[in-house]
């Protein structure tokens, strides 16, 4: 295995998710209408800066009472600045599966190495730390930059919900894709 940090990667790092801190980012985010396209498969609506403190404090009571979830921030080294949210929004504990949520805070940031640095974070976290025995991960069709990024990692498409997602004016496709950590190990000894 290569020698890296747990939480840190070339560009970025991982770090908890902070209501005070990170409510303002969150509502600002959702004031723009792609940004809940790519994060959400609900209706989309603005969050106030008290609704995304309110949701962020949602997350980390879930996190510290539940036991099955994992949330972080993803921000560029040595800066607050909060570029996504990834985790593990629900954890498997007796099959040792799991999938990851991320929600990154503009179309562009998908395409930058951030993205890739996070979900490879990620995997490690998920195969080396938790013990877990497959990842998961639930995209839309249109997120085309995203899909294309996991599969780089070693994700395989496995399902294929043909028409589910309303999004832009017509109906999408919603990708699931997984990763066996006998897979991810053989991948990552070749890299």
């Amino acid at each position: 295995m290569k020698n890296s940090s747990l939480f840190t990667s070339a560009s970025i790092c991982l770090t908890p998710i902070d209501a005070e801190d990170d409510a303002h980012a969150l509502s600002a985010w959702t004031q723009d209408s792609c940004y809940i396209a790519l994060s959400e498969e609900t209706a989309p609506r603005p969050l106030s800066k008290a609704q995304a403190k309110e949701a962020i404090n949602a997350l980390i009571k879930e996190e510290d009472e539940k036991r099955n979830s994992f949330w972080f921030g993803i921000r560029p080294l040595n800066d607050k600045k909060l570029l996504g949210i990834i985790g593990f929004p629900w954890v498997d504990w007796s099959n040792g599966a799991t999938s990851i949520a991320i929600s990154m805070k503009d179309w562009v940031e998908y395409s930058r190495s951030s993205t890739r640095e996070a979900l490879a974070l990620l995997q490690t976290y998920a195969f080396n730390e938790i013990s877990m025995h497959r990842l998961g991960i639930s995209i839309p069709a249109y997120n085309k930059i995203l899909i294309s990024t996991v599969q780089a990692l070693g994700f395989e498409e496995e399902v294929r919900r043909r028409k589910t997602i309303f999004r832009f004016g017509c109906r999408w496709d919603n990708l699931h894709l997984g990763l066996l950590a006998s897979n991810w190990i053989n991948g990552e000894q070749n890299d």
